[in-house]
């Protein structure tokens, strides 16, 4: 499961230290996921005693689990409740698989969006958004995703598209909406289509996007000297494209596409590199983040959950 690095113009967690809080993500993934395979079987094996009691036999993991469980926000902010006995017999191993995506998820996002001290407000659109929940379940833990944010150029805020850094390479991703029945073509050299039953909508032709958020981050990158290669692509998780698909160095991806281009980021079987891990620190350093203080007591819980 790829790590959102970085999710609108929100404060985030690998912004105090990109360094430590990739391996730190995928320690406690780890962890909790031993955990809760663990609980399923134990339940799944007909035991009787209320899951606490097998908890109480390895005190050292059910601490890590409550400090896992206080880091995981729903949408209203409440503790997600360690799951019962009854919870845990009513799921198949798939079913356990989903929870435990869930979970990452929620937990993904708050790690995103909250620090020790500070905290930014989520739109709540973004719990319910496909794209973000695909390529956060569907690419590699060695994947860092940069969802939408705002990079300074000359001091000057830039919405850019979707930078997914990965051990090889970056790709730069623009999204486009739609639904099954979204059509996306090219209207002139200038401006795309959209077409749903006898509605057309016009739009500025994706490749100034990419281009604009490419400039961006290669002009951040040189001041290091970090040579990266970029592939841009234009994505549309539900509609089709109808557009040439040759002749341009951007990959085009409609629902036809979608499912080729991850296999093709799952085979990265590279480790996390140097050079990933400074230019994700680089890009977050040039990034906008709005946020307010938390009260004292919050600032406690969430130093719980760091230690």
């Amino acid at each position: 499961m790829a790590q959102l690095v970085k999710l609108s113009d929100y404060v985030s967690r690998y912004e105090i230290d990109m360094y430590r809080y990739p391996s730190r993500y995928v320690r406690l993934k780890r962890e909790r996921w031993t955990r809760l395979k663990q609980d399923w079987e134990a339940v799944q094996g007909s035991h009787q005693l209320p899951l606490y009691q097998y908890y109480e036999e390895d005190e050292g993991i059910w601490s890590r689990t409550k400090t896992w469980m206080k880091g995981l926000r729903k949408k209203t902010e409440e503790e997600v409740a360690v799951p019962t006995n009854e919870g845990l017999r009513s799921r198949t191993l798939d079913g356990l698989k989903q929870h435990f995506r869930d979970e990452l998820f929620d937990f993904q996002i708050n790690w995103a969006s909250s620090t020790v001290s500070e905290r930014s407000r989520v739109d709540p659109a973004y719990y319910d958004d496909p794209l973000l929940r695909m390529l956060m379940e569907e690419l590699p833990d060695t994947c860092f995703i940069f969802y939408r944010p705002v990079l300074y150029a000359r001091k000057a805020p830039v919405d850019c598209d979707i930078i997914i850094l990965s051990p090889n390479n970056m790709w730069i991703l623009h999204a486009l909406p739609g639904s099954k029945e979204t059509i996306y073509g090219v209207k002139d050299n200038r401006y795309w289509e959209k077409r749903e039953g006898e509605n057309k909508t016009p739009l500025l032709k994706p490749a100034l996007s990419l281009q604009r958020t490419k400039s961006v981050v290669q002009t951040i990158l040189s001041e290091r000297e970090l040579n990266i290669p970029v592939k841009t692509g234009v994505i549309c998780l539900e509609g089709y494209l109808d557009v040439p698909k040759g002749g341009t160095s951007t990959q085009m991806m409609d629902r036809r596409d979608v499912k080729a281009w991850k296999e093709q980021m799952q085979r990265m079987q590279a480790p996390i590199k140097n050079n990933q891990l400074k230019a994700a620190d680089l890009l977050l350093r040039f990034t906008q983040t709005v946020s307010e203080y938390r009260a004292a007591s919050e600032k406690q819980e969430e130093v719980e959950v760091d230690e």
